[in-house]
């Protein structure tokens, strides 16, 4: 590079007279100054390649006078034996001796392309995530050492697990646990195995289980025993004698048996269930000895409408049935019927062996009966007049009422005659 700028720009050399003893002076040399600018990387090739050369021309780098040599004249050093030796040049030459280069037009700085920052913000988000997911897999890591795991495999599979009494699934199952000692249940009933698994972090334990084939399903029989009160009573099972009280009948199906118990006093019946595999118990008290029956008689009510009939305040019949049987003496009979209002107290003596009638007269209610435009009147069969009719006598109880016009024809309705107050009935014998 050197020998390129220096062929560029003339050479002056100036030597001493002959004989002089004066300090000899060195070469003159050219010295170019490069400016590089400090930027992104692909600004500074771009502001290198349009930028103007970095070596002025010759005619700028020499001093104005032409004598370059007479510019260093006060950097010459003293040199052994009195000779005087120059310095190693400066790599800026002083303002007076070296003409400043031209600075470079405002064109020439440029700044980084859109494009490049792109890339570099490219560059410091995959830095960022790069560090952030190292961060997420060493807490990862970290979390992994912190528990442990359990794997339960059983034979048959699909049995029931629980861990610290809380379900967790079916087998076969992959716990991840936090470090402890934890009480595992898997199955119920004749398969149902406990045990107690520590975990520890950063370990995993398998546990293979041999589970016994599930029971036999229950025998479809069960038992019964009965106790009677008094003792030694007979007992049929559904028909079949199956031998004297107290006893257990076992092998007895499943479901709803008879039980029949024969004593001195009289057959008891009762129907029991019988679960499979389970002994029920039956008590059965049976009945004391009757008492010898007192001699009894009948009672017969003849009423015109239905009365109830009751005795110390239960009922123990109606006017609708011809005979009552009653243990034979006397009676308080209260014959009732609410509809009508009717209330009356009767005693009757009942003879052993023989019918007591009893003749109900009911008292008599009032009725009053009209039509339009008249009508006449037939009450229970009997022809009572012409409308209108007031004040009717009549006993207590439920009537037909008939009203016939010779042109309008015939019309039915029924009434009850009670004490409570006067019946009144009209009918327009013009509708229909």
């Amino acid at each position: 590079m050197q020998q390129a700028v220096n062929a560029g720009v003339p050479k002056s050399r100036t030597s001493p007279p002959a004989g002089s003893s004066g300090p000899l002076r060195r070469q003159q040399q050219t010295v170019a100054i490069i400016r590089v600018p400090r930027i992104w990387p692909g600004a500074q090739q771009a502001a290198v390649a349009s930028a103007p050369s970095a070596f002025p021309p010759p005619d700028s780098i020499l001093p104005a006078d032409g004598d370059s040599l007479e510019a260093f004249g006060s950097e010459l050093l003293p040199a052994p034996g009195g000779a005087s030796i120059a310095p190693f040049p400066s790599p800026v030459p002083p303002a007076e001796s070296v003409a400043a280069p031209p600075e470079p037009p405002a064109k020439a700085v440029h700044r980084a392309p859109v494009s490049t920052m792109v890339k570099w913000l490219a560059v410091v988000v995959l830095s960022a995530a790069a560090a952030a997911g190292g961060q997420w897999a060493l807490q990862r890591r970290q979390a992994a050492t912190a528990t442990g795991t359990i794997a339960l495999q059983t034979n048959p599979a699909g049995l029931e697990v629980t861990v610290d009494g809380r379900p967790s699934g079916v087998t076969p199952l992959t716990l991840t646990l936090s470090p402890a000692v934890y009480a595992v249940q898997i199955g119920s009933g004749s398969q149902r195995r406990d045990l107690r698994i520590e975990v520890a972090a950063g370990t995993a334990v398998v546990q293979h289980l041999e589970m016994p084939a599930p029971a036999a399903a229950a025998t479809e029989t069960g038992s019964l025993l009965v106790q009677t009160e008094p003792t030694g009573q007979m007992v049929s099972i559904d028909g079949v004698e199956r031998g004297r009280s107290p006893l257990t009948i076992g092998a007895l199906a499943g479901g709803e048996h008879t039980v029949t118990v024969r004593g001195a006093n009289g057959v008891m019946k009762r129907v029991v269930s019988v679960k499979p595999a389970e002994t029920m118990s039956l008590l059965v008290a049976a009945p004391a000895a009757a008492p010898v029956a007192p001699a009894a008689g009948w009672l017969s009510v003849q009423s015109p409408t239905r009365l109830e009939l009751r005795e110390s305040g239960k009922l123990i019949g109606t006017t609708d049935t011809e005979q009552i049987m009653l243990p034979a003496g006397k009676h308080e009979i209260e014959m009732v019927n609410e509809s009508i209002g009717y209330r009356s107290m009767r005693e009757v003596d009942v003879t052993p062996n023989k019918t007591s009638t009893v003749s109900v007269e009911l008292p008599f209610g009032m009725v009053s009966l009209n039509a339009q435009p008249w009508a006449e009147v037939w009450i229970a069969g009997e022809r009572i007049g012409d409308t209108p009719i007031a004040n009717l006598r009549r006993r207590v109880g439920s009537y037909e009422v008939v009203f016939r016009h010779p042109q309008l024809g015939e019309r039915r309705e029924t009434i009850i005659v009670t004490l409570r107050q006067p019946v009144r009935l009209g009918v327009d014998m013009r509708s229909k």
